[in-house]
């Protein structure tokens, strides 16, 4: 989803056409206001053993699979998809297909149920591969829109017990925690696998510049205002300041920055940041990649430094909290 809201802001109008990349866009960021919304009921979770990830993309049976939130604690683990719909979703009483009724357009798509009970299987091959504990791992589906209405005429035991909405997501892992109240706990295996779990993430590959044909020299560069959405700020003194609306921003080049990451590769020189922010200061640009915390790679101290794109994790953070691009 980043990349495609970076691509978006940097392709210049009329260059190309845009509206597969805004479809996109607009898939992507509806399943993460999904997954922002369920993160609003569990950061109400108190138990000090619970440890919860979002995206985890790991690797089993040679294959990768990505969890959209784990919660894991010293009893049971729980995987939970979120999913983002609007209208009204039949579930056939085969279970092999959701039908989805949005005014008058009928629309299929695959079992979620079908795809989480992968997700568990995957996570219990990656637990035995790594010779975890074997833990219980419970699985949901989670709808993050209260307005979305489910029909189940079959009456399958699975969509009634296995699919919730988002705020009922408290109490569905307090009647686990209940359930597994006796089990044997795993205390001091907890640590370790999420040390693990962190350390074989894998993020997304990031191609979107050839997956739409995009030339990276055809990109916008400068330093992008964030009131009038022009490549229009110009560095003075210790802040940025758009020559078009006059708004001004001490951060604007962190975004800008990001954004290359996203979009031109997973490492950026001292030169490609100054060409691509259209300063020619070589010691300010060491000066904002020092103050983002990233450090330089390489030897020598000039050509043979680079740095490298932050976590994905910090790239998500930030866009959490600067929605309003």
């Amino acid at each position: 989803m980043l990349a495609a809201r970076a691509l978006l802001d940097h392709i210049p109008r009329g260059a190309t056409d845009s509206a597969p990349i805004e479809d996109e866009f607009a898939r992507l960021q509806a399943g993460w206001r999904g997954e922002q919304n369920l993160a609003y009921y569990l950061d109400t979770i108190t138990d000090p053993a619970a440890r919860i990830f979002y995206d985890l993309r790991q690797t089993a049976l040679d294959h990768i699979f990505q969890i959209d939130t784990l919660i894991l604690n010293d009893t049971f683990a729980l995987i939970m998809e979120v999913k983002n719909y609007a209208g009204a979703l039949l579930f056939e009483p085969s279970g092999r297909q959701m039908i989805r009724t949005l005014g008058d357009r009928r629309s299929g798509f695959s079992n979620p149920l079908v795809q989480v009970a992968r997700h568990r299987k995957m996570l219990t091959v990656w637990l035995a591969d790594h010779r975890l504990p074997l833990i219980p791992i419970e699985s949901l589906v989670v709808f993050a829109n209260p307005s979305t209405i489910i029909d189940n005429p079959g009456k399958l035991s699975e969509v009634i017990e296995k699919i919730i909405y988002a705020e009922q997501a408290i109490s569905k892992i307090d009647q686990l925690k209940t359930k597994y109240a006796k089990s044997p706990r795993i205390v001091k295996a907890v640590p370790y696998i999420e040390q693990l779990l962190l350390r074989e993430h894998t993020d997304p590959p990031l191609d979107l510049l050839k997956k739409y044909n995009v030339n990276p020299a055809d990109l916008q560069r400068g330093v992008r205002c964030s009131n009038c959405h022009r490549f229009a700020m110009d560095r003075v003194y210790a802040n940025w300041v758009c020559r078009r609306c006059g708004h001004g921003s001490k951060t604007a080049h962190i975004q800008m920055i990001l954004d290359y990451f996203l979009l031109c590769g997973s490492t950026m020189t001292n030169k490609q940041c100054r060409d691509w922010l259209g300063v020619e200061d070589r010691q300010l640009i060491r000066y904002l990649l020092k103050q983002m915390k990233l450090a330089p790679v390489g030897s020598g101290n000039g050509s043979g430094l680079y740095y490298e794109r932050p976590p994905h994790k910090w790239i998500d953070q930030h866009y959490r909290e600067h929605t309003t691009r």
